[in-house]
């Protein structure tokens, strides 16, 4: 065989070795890449689980139907973190709350009641406070009443048919001049009961109705 023909045949030889070396690493990475594939899918799969299974603990309050504190799910969001809580109130101001702002460990989430709902609890406060006081006030005025007349009974008497001017004038609302009209008018005709006083000029209903505790005809 010459020499020419021998380097012909290495040549083909050489070049057939090279394409079936290639053809085995081509069926070879064909069958690496799916497994490869496969294992970054479990990988994934189980970091996603991981992720769900994780919980955050959270304080929910405010206008929602049981506030408490709930462990909920590190992905979830407030509106999730309310609705464990038993969901909003009919009073819930849900426009002042971000409800899907994801939650994280340690938040706390308070929904705040209506304006109107805080106004006429407001309202209700006050009035209740008032009828208190009112209720207060009438118990304090009744007793005060109830020492006035006892000290009324427990006051000396001034008799009027035969005081002096000047003893008079320790009845209450009675001066030196209306003391001296009493007399004068008793000169003319002895009173028989208090209501006898209503002949001094001066003196009305109302004034008797005070004097009348305090007089004593004689």
């Amino acid at each position: 065989m010459q020499p020419k023909a021998k380097k012909i045949i290495f040549i083909a030889v050489l070049l057939a070795g090279c394409i079936i070396t290639s053809l085995i690493s081509t069926n070879d990475k064909a069958k690496t890449l799916p497994v490869s594939s496969l294992l970054q899918s479990a990988q994934g799969a189980v970091a996603s689980k991981a992720a769900q299974q994780k919980t955050v603990r959270v304080q929910v309050s405010g206008a929602v139907l049981e506030p408490g504190i709930y462990d909920v799910p590190a992905s979830c969001r407030v509106e999730e973190a309310i609705a464990a809580a038993g969901g909003l109130t009919e009073n819930a101001d849900s426009e002042r709350v971000n409800l899907v702002r994801k939650v994280r460990d340690g938040m706390q989430i308070r929904v705040p009641v209506q304006k109107a709902a805080r106004t006429s609890r407001t309202q209700r406060k006050n009035a209740q406070a008032t009828a208190g006081y009112s209720a207060s006030s009438t118990k304090k005025v009744g007793s005060t009443r109830a020492g006035t007349e006892k000290n009324n009974s427990a006051v000396q008497r001034v008799r009027i048919n035969s005081a002096s001017a000047r003893e008079l004038q320790q009845l209450p609302g009675i001066g030196p001049a209306l003391a001296q009209r009493i007399v004068e008018t008793r000169n003319s005709g002895r009173f028989t009961s208090a209501e006898d006083l209503l002949r001094v000029p001066g003196i009305g209903k109302a004034k008797l109705a005070k004097l009348r505790n305090y007089v004593e005809v004689d």
